[in-house]
């Protein structure tokens, strides 16, 4: 019976070990976390995080502020956990809090010290080192497979939303 079980996961084992998506996953993960490591690397100068980054930079990319749902859904975090981040930013003095007097909600728009910080000191160096062995062909067929995956994903999660940037 030991036997029988062996060979049956041996069997399973090789065949996980061949499956080109299974592969392609391990190396999305690899990348995904290799890039991230350097990005992180040359935050942690500035004191400042990834996700710190990502929220400083979708501000910036809109005209208008946004609210944390928002943020959340462009970020595909939870609620709560963004809007921790958005607390610790505000306490930093990044990001600004603003509620309209004829709406509920809390708008979020960077400061003056977020947006020098963004804009001047965050150079994004890692990132563009990263991107210069691509083509500029390479670099859009890239972006394009990328966004077919995440779309594709938060379909089957159910996830619609598309921010407007990313369109």
């Amino acid at each position: 019976m030991v036997k029988t079980v062996s060979n049956e996961i041996q069997k399973i084992r090789k065949i996980k070990k061949e499956d080109f998506d299974i592969n392609l996953l391990i190396m999305f993960d690899q990348t995904t976390s290799v890039v991230t490591t350097a990005v992180e690397l040359e935050l942690k100068q500035l004191n400042i995080t990834q996700p710190q980054v990502r929220i400083m930079s979708m501000l910036s990319r809109e005209d208008k502020p946004v609210t944390i749902d928002e943020l959340a859904s462009w970020t595909f975090k939870e609620f709560n956990s963004v809007s921790t981040l958005i607390n610790r930013m505000e306490k930093r003095g990044l990001i600004k809090k603003i509620k309209k007097k004829e709406e509920s909600k809390t708008y979020i728009i960077l400061t003056e010290k977020g947006s020098i910080l963004y804009h001047k000191k965050v150079t994004e160096q890692s990132i563009h080192m990263i991107f210069s062995k691509l083509s500029d062909e390479d670099k859009k067929h890239l972006f394009n497979i990328l966004k077919q995956v995440r779309d594709t994903t938060s379909n089957i999660l159910g996830l619609d939303f598309k921010p407007q940037f990313l369109l």
